[in-house]
C-alpha cells in the first residue's frame, strides 16, 4: 500500500465514524473538509520523508538533460535530438496514447547506457535508488529459454507493481542481445495504446500504462547503422547530414532478425516501438574528446598530444579499407587513461 492510499483510508475512516451520526449539512461540511486536511497533511508528511509519485520526486527536467546530453555525448547529434523531442512529446501530454518506448541501437561504447543513465538521474530526483525505476539486465537475469514463462511472470508482476504504485515509472531493459527470445513478448500489453487489463495471481487489473517510459539497450542493428554511415561517407556526406529516417527502418529490420530478446519479437512486429535511436559509431575526433574529459577527471585538464596519442594506439579502427571508426567507441578508454595517468603521477 502506497502513501497516498494509506491516506485514503484514514479518510474513508473518517467518514465511516462520521456516518454513524445524525446527519446534518454542517456537520457533514465540517467533516469533509477535516477529512481533506488529514488527506493532505498525511500525503504532505509522509512525502517529506519518503519518495512519492509526484512532481517533487519526479521532476522529469528535460531541459536539464538537453544541456547534459549536449554537453557531455559526442557525434551523437541525431540520439539527442529525437530522444528529448520524445521525451518531451511524451511528457507535455495531458493524456498520451500509449507508454513511450525508445530503442537505443549501436555499437559497445556509443553512449547508449550513459544516456539512460542521464535520463533517469534527470526525471527521478531519487535517481537509481528511485522505487520507481527498474533494470534489467537481459544477461544476467533472463539467460535461458527454458524459463522464457517463468521470466514473463515475474516481469508482468515487477510492471504492474511499479504502475500501481506510480503510473510515470520507468523500465530499461540491458543487452537484449543477451536474453532468451520471446521474454519481450510479455511487454506488448504494457505497449499497447490505452490502458490495460493484465492477469495476475488469477485477478483480473486494469493497470494504467500510458504515461510509463519503457528503453532498450541493443546492440542489433548496429552493422546496419555502420553500414550505412560508411554509404553516406562514400556518397560525400558528413555524419551531421544524416538524419533518423535513414537508419530506423534498417535498424528495425536488424533488430527483428538478429539474435536475442528482439528475434521475431511481437514488440517489433505490432509496431509499438516508438523510436528506433541510432547511436552512431565514433570517430576519432570524437575520441578525442573522450580521452581529454578522462583525463580531467584524473587532475590533467590539458593532455599532451604524446598522452593522446598514447590512449589511441591501443584502439582499434574499422571497417577496412577506411577504418574511419573506432570499434569499441569510448568503452575502453578509461581503463587506459587511468594506467597513463597512474605512471605520470607515480614519476613525479
Amino acid at each position: 500500500m502506497n502513501a497516498y492510499q494509506i491516506a485514503l483510508w484514514i479518510l474513508c475512516s473518517f467518514y465511516i465514524r462520521e456516518s454513524t451520526c445524525v446527519i446534518d449539512p454542517l456537520s457533514i461540511t465540517a467533516s469533509i473538509a477535516a477529512g481533506s486536511g488529514i488527506l493532505f497533511g498525511y500525503k504532505y508528511a509522509v512525502c517529506k520523508f519518503y519518495e512519492c509519485c509526484d512532481d517533487a520526486y519526479i521532476p522529469q527536467n528535460i531541459n536539464e538533460l538537453e544541456k547534459r546530453l549536449e554537453n557531455n555525448l559526442y557525434g551523437q547529434n541525431i540520439a539527442i535530438h529525437s530522444i528529448i523531442s520524445a521525451l518531451r512529446a511524451h511528457s507535455h501530454s495531458e493524456l498520451p496514447n500509449k507508454a513511450l518506448t525508445l530503442a537505443f541501437h549501436g555499437s559497445p561504447g556509443t553512449g547508449k547506457n550513459y544516456v539512460a543513465g542521464m535520463i533517469r538521474d534527470s526525471f527521478y530526483k531519487n535517481g537509481i535508488s528511485s522505487k520507481y525505476y527498474h533494470f534489467f539486465n537481459g544477461r544476467s537475469e533472463f539467460p535461458l529459454k527454458s524459463k522464457t514463462h517463468l521470466y514473463q511472470d515475474e516481469l508482468r508482476n515487477t510492471i504492474v507493481k511499479s504502475l500501481e504504485d506510480c503510473p510515470k515509472s520507468m523500465f530499461v531493459f540491458d543487452e537484449i542481445d543477451d536474453m532468451a527470445d520471446g521474454v519481450l513478448d510479455v511487454l506488448v500489453q504494457f505497449l499497447d495504446y490505452g490502458p490495460t487489463q493484465v492477469m495476475v495471481n488469477s485477478q483480473n487489473k486494469v493497470v494504467e500504462t500510458r504515461y510509463a517510459i519503457f528503453i532498450f539497450l541493443c546492440n542489433a542493428g548496429s552493422s546496419k547503422i555502420v553500414d550505412k554511415l560508411m554509404e553516406l561517407w562514400l556518397l560525400g556526406k558528413s555524419r551531421d547530414e544524416a538524419s533518423l529516417a535513414d537508419f530506423e527502418k534498417p535498424i528495425a529490420i536488424g533488430a527483428f532478425n538478429g539474435k536475442g530478446g528482439f528475434y521475431k519479437s511481437d514488440t517489433i512486429r505490432s509496431s509499438l516501438i516508438d523510436h528506433y535511436i541510432p547511436f552512431l559509431p565514433l570517430e576519432q575526433e570524437h575520441i578525442i574528446l573522450c580521452i581529454k574529459e578522462e583525463f580531467t577527471k584524473y587532475g590533467i585538464p590539458s593532455p599532451d598530444n604524446e598522452q593522446i596519442e598514447n590512449v589511441i594506439s591501443y584502439l582499434t579502427f574499422g571497417p577496412e579499407p577506411h577504418n574511419l571508426f573506432v570499434t569499441s567507441g569510448c568503452k575502453r578508454i578509461q581503463q587506459k587513461v587511468a594506467n597513463i595517468a597512474y605512471r605520470r603521477k607515480s614519476h613525479l
